[in-house]
């Protein structure tokens, strides 16, 4: 049993070190960039480069980072008068915390895609991915019980229902496929498609039921806890240094990426996508921990070390409840849906604005991203961009990024909250994008090109033509300065 408790406190461990452990995917800042990289086909299946023919290699065509937190390290630390040291403040923790709280993190690498156009109206892309995403919901209610301690709540029963918690690792293959349309013989409709076969390696996410009741007895103060029938479902935990269980496994699923991009004018365009729809089924190597309705009363806590808060909480976990270890059975586990809604507007020859609207499912709940940004197309070598945007429970942050094109050779990145780095401390977002592609040709000079040809033909000018006389005389005979006779 006390093995079976030690699998069942790493794997509450695991699940918070999956967001812990994110130190840095960028969202807006990387979609107002513009489609010059292939990677843009993440946010909208229709982007396609300006290329005929596009590679892009195992790492380092595509790494990505998203780290989304809530509360930042100033909210959690204070420092230690007279000393250059700081302390765990709980009372400072406790007043930066609003209830739906999270924390976050998206991680993707390209392990490979490649892309061409199919004559002048189609393109086709293949692609392989890694993904990692984690979510976590601060529990509020009860860090202030576990925080503030008990006294407060003498008689008193608090019921904490927002356990919830999440982390995914998968690969992706998948095929897209984007065509135009002639809308009215002038407006230009985009649609676009990627279908996804799933690979999944990793999961553990916490019902979405789980409770847990403390009431805090009025004479002697020792906390009774209850809890429901929680599950916490797993795949994948012991197979990690399996190679063969990396490379095919039965967790598998299907995923699907839909878009389109409308022209309504030369200087207006609007685009819609929504990405990530559907789910992995696991099956394999699946261990499920069902804690069982019950009921335990113990002393109390001690969380004023904040260095053992972690060896606290587990120690107090595996005491308190018991659980059945089931090893059989399946589940199904959905992707993490996003919808982007955009409208850029050319204003100037070489610089677009683009006003963006973003929304994920979260464990159920519905978070919205705002942002604005200005490309500019600085030259035929480069490309640049900036966005502001405001993440849910976040202030305003600031991104650039940029594309060069040297050769067939693309480089690329994106950072997400530049002004973040003045003030570590205070930073809650770190989302990064970098790679290097292989682009080969450009659509947009034999767009140039056939434009200039077909210019040429319409505008040159016709020779008149002249009726040819007919003389009976030899051509020696010079007769031009005799009249016409009628």
């Amino acid at each position: 049993m006390n093995k079976i408790k030690q699998r069942l406190s790493i794997l509450l461990i695991t699940i918070l070190g999956l967001v812990h452990s994110a130190k840095g995917q960028s969202d807006l800042t990387f979609y107002h960039l513009g489609e010059i990289t292939p990677q843009s086909s993440i946010y909208n299946p229709v982007f396609f480069p300006d290329a005929d023919f596009y590679i892009s290699l195992p790492v380092i065509s595509g790494v990505s980072t998203n780290f989304n937190n809530s509360i930042s390290y100033d909210d959690v630390f204070a420092s230690i008068d007279g000393t250059d040291s700081v302390e765990f403040s709980s009372n400072k923790l406790l007043s930066n915390l609003k209830d739906g709280d999270r924390m976050s993190f998206d991680g993707s690498v390209t392990l490979l895609q490649v892309g061409f156009h199919i004559g002048r109206t189609s393109a086709l892309q293949v692609f392989v991915n890694e993904r990692v995403k984690s979510r976590l919901y601060y529990p509020k209610q009860l860090m202030e019980y576990l925080l503030n301690g008990n006294g407060e709540y003498l008689g008193q029963e608090v019921e904490e229902n927002n356990l919830r918690g999440q982390g995914t690792y998968y690969r992706e293959y998948g095929v897209g496929y984007t065509h135009q349309l002639m809308i009215g013989g002038s407006k230009k409709l985009r649609i676009g498609m990627k279908l996804k076969y799933l690979q999944g390696f990793v999961q553990a996410e916490v019902d979405e039921d789980a409770s847990i009741r403390l009431m805090t007895d009025e004479d002697n103060y020792s906390v009774t806890v209850s809890s429901n029938q929680a599950v916490l479902r797993t795949a994948g935990i012991e197979s990690m240094d399996n190679a063969s269980y990396l490379m095919s496994n039965d967790n598998t699923g299907y995923g699907m990426d839909i878009g389109a991009d409308f022209q309504i004018s030369p200087k207006l365009n609007v685009a819609l996508a929504v990405n990530d729809i559907g789910s992995i089924t696991w099956k394999e190597e699946v261990v499920n921990y069902e804690l069982m309705e019950s009921e335990a009363t113990f002393g109390g806590l001690d969380l004023s070390d904040f260095d053992d808060i972690g060896e606290s909480l587990k120690d107090t976990l595996t005491q308190l409840f018991d659980y059945n270890e089931i090893r059989e059975g399946s589940f199904k586990s959905k992707l993490n849906t996003r919808v982007f809604v955009s409208g850029s507007y050319q204003v100037i020859p070489k610089g677009t604005v683009t006003g963006t609207i973003m929304t994920r499912n979260d464990l159920g709940s519905q978070s919205f991203t705002y942002g604005i940004g200005y490309t500019h197309k600085v030259s035929r070598l480069l490309t640049v961009s900036t966005t502001v945007s405001r993440k849910p429970k976040q202030g305003i942050a600031v991104g650039g990024g940029f594309a060069a094109r040297l050769g067939i050779v693309q480089l690329y990145t994106s950072v997400d909250n530049t002004i973040g780095f003045n003030d570590v401390r205070n930073m809650q977002n770190l989302n990064v994008r970098v790679g290097i592609n292989l682009l080969f040709g450009r659509r947009s000079e034999k767009k140039i090109q056939k434009d200039d040809l077909s210019n040429e033909i319409d505008y040159q000018p016709k020779e008149k033509k002249s009726k040819k006389k007919f003389s009976p005389f030899p051509d020696e005979y010079d007769l031009d300065h005799l009249e016409e006779i009628d």
